[in-house]
C-alpha cells in the first residue's frame, strides 16, 4: 500500500509566480535613492531645527515644536564703479638718488642737515675778508662798526655805511626802520649790525644797536683768530 501525500503545486504556477516577482523588481530597480536636496524640496519640515527644553520635575527633554525661520531677503546689490587710484610714477633719477643714501649719521656734526647754521663776530674788515673767502658758508653775521651815514630810502629803508674806527672797507647795512628808531642815531657812534649777507658788502640787517666805549674795547682781534682756525679745520677737514 502506498501512503498519502501532500499534493505537489505545479512547476508552471510557480514559474509564472517568480517572473513576474523578478519583473517587479527590475522596475524597483531602475529607481534612484532620494538625496537630501529632494527630501528638502519635498518637505521642508525634515531638516527644520526643533525646539527642545527641559522639564524641571522629572529633568527630562521636552519638545516644543519647530523654530520658525525668518524668510531669507536678498540685498539689493548695486554695481559701482570705482576707478583705480593714479600712481605716480617715479623717475629713475629719484629711485636712484634713495638708494644711494649713506647709511648711518656723518661723524662731522656741521654737515648735518639743518646744523649749518653758525654765528660769526667780527668787525666789519673781518667780516668782509670772511665772507669773501666763504661765500658760501651758512652764517649769522655779528658785525661791528663805526656809523658814518645812514641814507634814508623808500618804504622805511634806511642804509647804513659802517667801518672800522680808523679806516677800511665799508659795509651797507639794509634795515627797515619802520618805528623810527634811527631818528635818534647820529653819525661817529659804534654800531652793532646782526643780518645775513646779500652781496659783497650789504648785509641784510636784522636787528641794530648802539654800543658803548667799554663794548667796543672788547678782544675782537682774539675773537677774530679763533674764528679763522675754526673755519680753515672745518674746510681741510671736508
Amino acid at each position: 500500500m502506498f501512503a498519502k501525500g501532500k499534493p505537489r503545486t505545479p512547476l508552471v504556477n510557480s514559474q509564472a509566480k517568480f517572473k513576474n516577482q523578478l519583473a517587479n523588481n527590475a522596475s524597483q530597480l531602475n529607481l534612484s535613492f532620494p538625496t537630501a536636496a529632494q527630501l528638502v524640496r519635498k518637505n521642508n519640515s525634515q531638516l527644520r531645527q526643533t525646539k527642545l527644553s527641559v522639564c524641571q520635575k522629572d529633568n527630562k527633554l521636552k519638545y516644543d515644536g519647530f523654530v520658525e525661520e525668518m524668510p531669507k531677503m536678498r540685498p539689493k546689490q548695486e554695481f559701482v564703479y570705482v576707478p583705480a587710484p593714479k600712481t605716480l610714477q617715479k623717475s629713475s633719477c629719484e629711485l636712484n638718488a634713495k638708494k644711494e643714501e649713506p647709511k648711518g649719521l656723518p661723524s662731522c656734526p656741521m654737515s648735518k642737515p639743518g646744523r649749518n647754521l653758525i654765528s660769526l663776530v667780527g668787525r666789519v674788515d673781518f667780516c668782509l675778508k670772511t665772507h669773501k673767502t666763504y661765500p658760501d658758508i651758512n652764517a649769522i653775521w655779528n658785525v661791528y662798526g663805526k656809523l658814518l651815514r645812514i641814507i634814508e630810502g623808500k618804504r622805511g629803508e634806511h642804509t647804513l655805511l659802517v667801518r672800522n674806527e680808523n679806516s677800511g672797507p665799508i659795509l651797507q647795512g639794509i634795515y627797515h626802520d619802520f618805528e623810527s628808531d634811527l631818528k635818534s642815531w647820529n653819525p661817529g657812534c659804534f654800531v652793532h649790525l646782526v643780518g645775513q649777507f646779500i652781496g659783497d658788502n650789504r648785509l641784510q640787517t636784522f636787528k641794530i644797536a648802539q654800543v658803548s666805549d667799554i663794548d667796543w674795547q672788547k678782544q675782537f682781534m682774539r675773537i677774530e683768530n679763533v674764528t679763522t682756525y675754526i673755519l680753515m679745520q672745518n674746510n681741510v677737514h671736508k
